[in-house]
């Protein structure tokens, strides 16, 4: 039954689906796995894209509005990461029960990019990692 009137349409269509909520989910569920199934290739370049998405997005906004690292200026974005300014990165991560890479950037854009991060690169942050463990060796 055709509508003109795109309002009514869409109560016909909520109403319908109300009634019909189980018969919905179960084709939905089918059609779904069906469509998951075809189209695997299509789907792994659509989740890669957006993950390099939220990478650049959140590396960018942790650079001070550039993809580069904050220390060196490096701006290769497969060595660029995240770093917790006062360290203890991995129980934080573990706090939150969040996994690192790209489920972390997805909390860090979700939670409106919280201080106490920056981006660098991977040699610095060894760097960093090592100066801070000098530090701590001569305090003992």
């Amino acid at each position: 039954m055709p509508y003109k009137d795109k309002a009514k349409k869409l109560a016909y269509q909520r109403e319908w689906n109300e009634r019909n909520r189980d018969k919905r989910r179960e084709y939905n569920r089918v059609y779904q796995r069906e469509w998951s199934r075809k189209n695997r290739e299509k789907r792994k370049l659509a989740s890669q894209k957006s993950e390099a998405l939220v990478k650049e997005q959140v590396l960018t906004h942790y650079g001070n509005g550039k993809l580069s690292c904050l220390r060196c200026g490096f701006t290769d974005i497969r060595a660029l990461s995240i770093d917790h300014i006062n360290g203890g990165g991995t129980k934080h991560r573990k706090v939150l029960k969040v996994s690192a890479g790209n489920n972390f950037y997805v909390w860090l854009r979700k939670n409106h990019y919280p201080e106490g991060y920056q981006t660098l690169c991977m040699n610095c942050q060894v760097i960093k990692k090592r100066e801070n463990n000098e530090y701590a060796d001569k305090g003992n």
